[in-house]
């Protein structure tokens, strides 16, 4: 299916996708991702070994909807999934590329004053049992990616035609 030229230019900016994949017990399980227009592709990552990754090599259909207010683009069709570490990695860093604008420093430094923040507590608190390293924001760079192909198959839009 084709993508038309309004369709095309508003998947080009950067925007965020919520992506649905299917669960076992056949429920969507929606996550909010970066993406990017490869061609006539859409290009995702998800880190190896995720829910999304587990749903997807067990049913490879997708749901990706694009929107800025009223304006949106649904597109649904199935994935392959590229799990090669090095060139999973490669894509996920140009994802992160294209959205470094939308990075909020604030964000970021509550990530991170929230972990030294539990520690600290739990150390005042006399807990010295080790714990699990558990900063989302480290994991979320460092973790292992699987990038994700969707071959488009349907397209429904709003505001864009």
């Amino acid at each position: 299916m084709q993508l038309t030229a309004s369709q095309r230019s508003f998947l080009s900016r950067v925007h965020f996708a919520v992506v649905s994949t299917i669960t076992t017990d056949g429920m969507p399980h929606q996550t909010v991702m970066w993406y990017r227009l490869d061609g006539d592709q859409l290009l995702l990552s998800t880190p190896f070994d995720s829910l999304k990754h587990k749903h997807l090599k067990r049913d490879s259909r997708i749901s990706v909807c694009v929107e800025k207010g009223y304006a949106y683009v649904t597109l649904t069709g199935k994935v392959t999934m590229n799990e090669e570490p090095v060139s999973a990695r490669k894509d996920y860093d140009i994802l992160g590329k294209r959205y470094r604008s939308t990075f909020n420093p604030f964000v970021i430094l509550g990530f991170i004053f929230r972990d030294l923040s539990k520690n600290i507590k739990r150390k005042l608190s006399g807990d010295t049992s080790p714990q699990k390293d558990t900063n989302r924001m480290q994991d979320m760079f460092t973790r292992e990616r699987v990038t994700l192909h969707m071959q488009i198959e349907k397209i429904q839009s709003n505001s864009l035609d």
